[in-house]
């Protein structure tokens, strides 16, 4: 007797994977990258209410919960503690998180540290993507790694007709998961979720742990299939 394993994309899961991964991943580049005004949260809630992706992980549920529950009477004062908790979290002196950045988590030193952008800044350059740095960003910024990869994978379902440019793209996000992103933001998304005091902030962190391993996977399984 032989059994025939159905292709990956043609599974409900899979075809959820990757049909939002990207709207996966912006989202969290978004609250990661500016703080939660009523200008991003509001078009955000109206999204997530119908996103399937979100099912995908424990925090990406919670988050989906939480934003369905603020009331056009909550938006607001929500809107108001989130950008604080922004604000503590990211920004000024006493910040919790001065420095969200690949650099900062992963070398001890300044030689290291303008080794390990360099490295990550080659990356980029090799797959021919620039971005477009509203904020000056470093180039090892956790929101750019993660806008590398949401690019890579818009790149590789456009070249579905096209094997070898696929394998590529797909074998860019892996190898960029595995020796960078992975090497050190789920150590971030841990504390994150741990010293955030709002559950945007908390289910943000929650989500970008568990979401980044499951990725990965599932561009393995995808990778196996087609090769």
């Amino acid at each position: 007797m032989t059994t025939t394993l159905e292709p990956l994309l043609d599974t409900l899961e899979g075809a959820r994977w990757h049909q939002g991964r990207s709207w996966a991943y912006q989202l969290l580049i978004d609250f990661l990258e500016n703080p939660p005004g009523l200008a991003q949260i509001a078009p955000w809630q109206r999204q997530a209410e119908l996103r399937e992706e979100l099912a995908l992980t424990d925090g990406g549920r919670r988050l989906q919960d939480y934003l369905g529950r603020l009331s056009p009477g909550r938006l607001v004062e929500a809107c108001r503690k989130e950008t604080e908790e922004y604000e503590r979290l990211f920004i000024g002196r006493d910040a919790v998180f001065p420095s969200v950045c690949e650099s900062a988590y992963r070398t001890a030193d300044p030689s290291s540290a303008r080794r390990c952008v360099r490295q990550i800044r080659e990356a980029y350059e090799d797959c021919g993507i620039v971005f477009n740095k509203l904020q000056s960003e470093n180039d090892d910024h956790l929101t750019i790694e993660l806008e590398f990869i949401a690019v890579a994978g818009e790149h590789m379902a456009f070249t579905a007709g096209l094997p070898e440019c696929r394998l590529m793209w797909l074998d860019t996000q892996i190898d960029f998961l595995e020796r960078h992103l992975l090497q050190w933001a789920p150590h971030f998304a841990k504390e994150l979720t741990e010293q955030a005091r709002t559950p945007l902030y908390r289910e943000i962190g929650s989500m970008l742990g568990e979401f980044m391993p499951y990725d990965l996977r599932m561009l393995k399984s995808l990778r196996n299939e087609l090769a």
